[in-house]
């Protein structure tokens, strides 16, 4: 009997790997709060995410660098998901839709997001 190579392509987890490396190293408590609330969910971790750093942004609670460390977290999302349609996916509907929803973080975003996630985060706002 053969044994089957199992398909990671729909499993983005192994692909974000780095960028969760990143994640809980410069936001260690909000990742720590977030995995203990919704486990190794990695949509739902990027969509808190996404909910935090607007919120953050729109309420002054962190310095410019805390923010650009932000930004660089949805920027190397957005290098991964050039290549891997699911965490393009989940970019989008998660992260991404918070910023929409926030005029001072969509704002800055324009400035500090790259330009694939710029064209993300656009074809949100049509």
């Amino acid at each position: 009997m053969k044994k089957r190579k199992v398909s990671t392509e729909n499993d983005p987890g192994p692909r974000l790997q780095r960028v969760n490396q990143y994640l809980e190293k410069n936001f260690p408590d909000f990742f720590a709060e977030a995995r203990f609330q919704v486990g190794d969910d990695d949509y739902f971790l990027y969509a808190r995410f996404g909910q935090y750093l607007a919120r953050t942004i729109e309420q002054n609670r962190a310095s410019r660098d805390k923010i650009n460390r932000g930004f660089t977290v949805l920027n190397k999302m957005a290098r991964v998901s050039a290549r891997h349609p699911r965490i393009r996916q989940m970019l989008v509907s998660g992260p991404l839709e918070y910023i929409v929803d926030a005029p001072k973080a969509r704002a800055l975003a324009r400035k500090r997001l790259s330009a694939v996630a710029q064209g993300y985060l656009e074809s949100l706002c049509e």
